[in-house]
């Protein structure tokens, strides 16, 4: 069985999108299958936008797993050893797949699944595409090479759309950024955990020998003398974990969110009492109750019990993961 493509990488250990390790793979091969869930009727083991990479030996990401994903690699692979005969260019086709009658699983849905071949002679207009980190068309069709998509179709990170003729997917999904305030014992076991939820991690302590001596890929660890600071001018899409050394520090970075221009989700790490006493302390600092509505304390779900370390992380993972369903069905990206 193949292994997942790692060369030192996996998703969730880097931002680099589906293009970019793309070109890293056709370093070492001559073709790369990239395939696309670009339809989707009923249930299914993914949403439309999902992708993975396929070569004749590893893959990279997941469109579900299970036979569906089966299938693919298996069909991918067979067009692979075509490609290498026929050198045909910019290769693609589309597979019809009815889950149930065709794949033998529950989900019992209907999927179109976007098959389409990157060769080591397309990397020149590859590396092109990839620096321009916008979103791309993708012809349904053979023969037309990517494409930029039309700047005014909105937010690199918001356009999965399909159509007749192509389907336009950004290079990179949308990461949320995540401001995780404190890198003591909780914060060492989260920051690991969390790889692969899709946030843009931003890791802030008050001193560099308060952060472990390797700090995980794809995290920007943040070295504040005042922590609030970077509260102040985090995005408003942002959420916030307060887990700090210090109540003080917790509550003055609480403050800052909370009278700041806007966040999508705060979260502090405490005790009962500590959330009675920081609502109370807060208000008294002028902080409507609407507003203080909005703080999520104690951090994390209640069916996770238990103060070690690793049990916490797994309860606040968890409450993170809760977070991006429920903007989900808001109808935000998460």
């Amino acid at each position: 069985m193949s292994e997942p493509y790692d060369k030192g990488q996996s998703p969730g250990q880097e931002h680099t999108g589906w293009l970019g390790m793309a070109l890293e793979m056709l370093k070492d091969v001559s073709v790369v299958i990239h395939a696309s869930v670009i339809q989707v009727r009923g249930s299914a083991p993914r949403a439309v936008g999902a992708n993975m990479l396929i070569t004749a030996d590893n893959i990279w990401d997941t469109i579900g797993g299970g036979a569906l994903e089966f299938e693919v690699m298996q069909q991918a692979r067979s067009d692979i050893d075509m490609i290498h005969v026929s050198q045909v260019a910019w290769h693609r086709r589309v597979m019809d797949i009815a889950l149930g009658p065709d794949m033998g699983q529950c989900c019992g849905g209907h999927v179109r699944v976007l098959i389409e071949a990157l060769t080591i002679a397309d990397t020149p207009i590859l590396r092109m595409l990839a620096a321009s980190d916008q979103p791309l068309l993708h012809p349904l069709a053979s023969g037309q090479p990517l494409a930029l998509a039309d700047s005014e179709l909105g937010d690199k990170g918001a356009i999965i759309t399909a159509d007749k003729t192509g389907f336009i997917l950004p290079q990179r999904p949308y990461q949320r950024p995540l401001f995780i305030y404190g890198a003591g014992h909780v914060g060492r076991a989260l920051v690991p955990v969390i790889d692969g939820l899709g946030f843009d991690v931003y890791w802030v302590d008050i001193a560099p020998d308060r952060f472990p001596a390797v700090v995980p890929k794809g995290v920007s660890d943040v070295i504040a003398i005042d922590p609030t600071l970077i509260a102040a001018h985090a995005p408003i899409d942002a959420f916030h974990l307060v887990i700090t050394h210090s109540h003080a520090l917790d509550q003055a970075i609480c403050h800052t969110v909370l009278a700041g221009e806007g966040f999508a989700r705060l979260g502090l790490i405490g005790s009962k009492t500590k959330n009675a006493r920081f609502r109370s302390r807060l208000g008294k600092a002028g902080i409507t109750d609407d507003v203080l509505a909005r703080l999520t304390c104690p951090i994390g779900i209640e069916l996770v019990t238990g103060k070690q370390p690793a049990r916490v992380a797994i309860s606040i993972a968890a409450q993170l993961a809760i977070w991006q369903q429920e903007l989900d069905n808001e109808g935000e990206i998460s």
